[in-house]
């Protein structure tokens, strides 16, 4: 009796039991493939991941972003799991299964942990080149900044080990740092240097060169200026008459002066030549009779003179219709009103000009003051043992050279407004006895006549003259009107009015 009801518990037990796993079976074998999930989802290349879903034993493939997989060397594959090694080109995206019935693709990206490196890259290269960088997991490579900030963020060729990018036009040497993505994205420099080629000069001619006139410049990568850059100009040369790899024709600016040049490559990196640039200009060796009677002929000796197009004597308009002009010699006649002083040469397509090393004195002229003690003779005198300024509201220049009094220079003041003062002397003491006179001689400057400065020592400033426009004036001013002390610590000339504009040259200063 009781095996009896145990056989027949037995017998409903495995009934039942076989009814759920049929329908169990049924539900879960419909003959879909499902990818319910897989991960984890961030991994590094040689990580193994899992795919979990739903008749995966029908997948032949999985396909990265980047690489694949075939069923062949699946780690293993059952109806519910696949195991895969993640491979070393996979980059980041959505994962696809494939199948006979049909392709499945993921819902969620699948990423990487990567570190991008780097083992050589190409070490010189011109604007415009493509460079190799070789390394590894370049293929996840953004960008490419190059050493003055320039980026390159699309690529000629990207690999997992090798990247071609094109050099920009205006890139400099330096490093390069390579921007990656990944779970992690990060940077990496090179250790190594990428040499952007430049312009390189071999030579120049003709050397000397006349202004206006054109130059030839050989030498290698001379397609890679972008401008000139001439010694004495404010603006580079843009254009040229002709551009190769090996030779530039540039015609030279008038206000070309003797020095180096540079060319200018698109990166604005400026490449100096080792030789300079003469240029061809006049120059005065002797001048006869000296001294000279105004509206007689004079007769210039030196070089290049057939290149002067002008002579400007002191206090008078240029000259520029010669008597006679050779490479030589020029002959030509002096103006009336003409003052002791250099002559000035102004030169053919050139905005520069040429003055005579010597000064042409002048028949019947005033000659200069006599100074027993001398404070300015061409510089300050080592006996006022003091210090110079520019004082304020102007400027001055302590060595001009033209128009000058006595010696080859003068003091050139420039008065811009204010009550300035830009000729200061201070920080000595000299003794004013045995001497009763203060000396000083004033050339005024185009719009002067009428004008007033104030001469001041030892703080003082109140002893007027007025200025006398295009000519020297010597001033003899008694000591005592300046200064009752019994030392001169410091002079000053300074402007009368404020209103400024205008420029004086000052000359022959001392004690008398």
């Amino acid at each position: 009796m009781y095996n009896a009801r145990l056989l027949l518990l037995t017998a409903i037990i495995a009934t039942v039991s076989f009814i759920a796993c049929k329908k169990d079976t049924a539900d879960t074998n419909s003959g879909v493939t499902e990818l319910l999930s897989f991960g984890p989802t961030g991994a590094m290349p040689g990580d193994t991941i899992r795919f979990f879903g739903n008749n995966l034993d029908k997948v032949s493939e999985i396909d990265f972003t980047g690489a694949n997989v075939t069923s062949d060397v699946f780690v293993s594959k059952t109806q519910t799991e696949i195991f895969v090694i993640v491979p070393k080109a996979t980059e980041k995206g959505y994962v696809t299964l494939k199948t006979s019935s049909g392709n499945i693709t993921s819902k969620t990206e699948f990423n990487v942990s990567v570190a991008t490196t780097i083992s050589s890259i190409t070490s010189v290269a011109r604007p415009g080149e493509n460079i190799t960088i070789k390394g590894n997991y370049l293929n996840w490579v953004k960008s490419v900044t190059f050493n003055d900030g320039k980026v390159a963020n699309t690529f000629v060729n990207q690999s997992i080990n090798e990247l071609v990018v094109t050099v920009p036009a205006d890139a400099q040497t330096g490093t390069l740092v390579l921007a990656y993505g990944g779970t992690d994205s990060s940077i990496v420099e090179t250790t190594d240097t990428l040499h952007v080629t430049l312009p390189l000069v071999t030579a120049l001619a003709p050397n000397p060169v006349k202004h206006q006139t054109e130059l030839t410049i050989t030498g290698t990568d001379l397609d890679l200026a972008k401008q000139i850059l001439f010694t004495g100009v404010t603006n580079p040369v843009t254009e040229f008459v002709s551009q190769s790899a090996t030779q530039i024709v540039v015609k030279v600016p008038g206000s070309t002066q003797k020095g180096k040049i540079k060319l200018v490559a698109a990166s604005g990196i400026k490449v100096e030549t080792s030789q300079e640039l003469d240029v061809v200009l006049p120059s005065v060796s002797a001048m006869s009779p000296n001294p000279i009677d105004p509206e007689t002929n004079i007769t210039v000796t030196g070089t290049n003179l057939n290149l002067v197009t002008s002579i400007t004597f002191e206090n008078a308009p240029a000259v520029t219709t010669f008597i006679s002009q050779t490479a030589t010699q020029i002959v030509a006649k002096v103006p009336a009103g003409v003052l002791r002083g250099k002559i000035t040469l102004a030169v053919l397509n050139s905005t520069l000009t040429v003055q005579s090393p010597d000064i042409l004195e002048i028949t019947g002229s005033v000659p200069p003051p006599t100074i027993a003690f001398p404070i300015y003779n061409d510089a300050v005198t080592s006996n006022w043992n003091g210090w110079t300024g520019g004082g304020w509201g102007g400027t001055s220049d302590i060595s001009n050279t033209s128009p000058v009094r006595e010696g080859t220079k003068s003091w050139k003041i420039n008065y811009d407004g204010g009550w300035g003062a830009p000729l200061q002397l201070g920080g000595a003491s000299v003794t004013i006895a045995p001497y009763t006179t203060f000396k000083i001689s004033i050339y005024g400057g185009p719009g002067t006549a009428g004008k007033k400065v104030n001469i001041g020592i030892n703080g003082s400033d109140g002893y007027t003259i007025t200025l006398v426009e295009g000519t020297w004036t010597d001033y003899a001013i008694p000591v005592s009107s300046l200064t009752t002390a019994t030392k001169i610590t410091d002079i000053i000339v300074k402007e009368y009015n404020g209103t400024g504009g205008f420029t004086i040259y000052v000359d022959a200063l001392g004690l008398n």
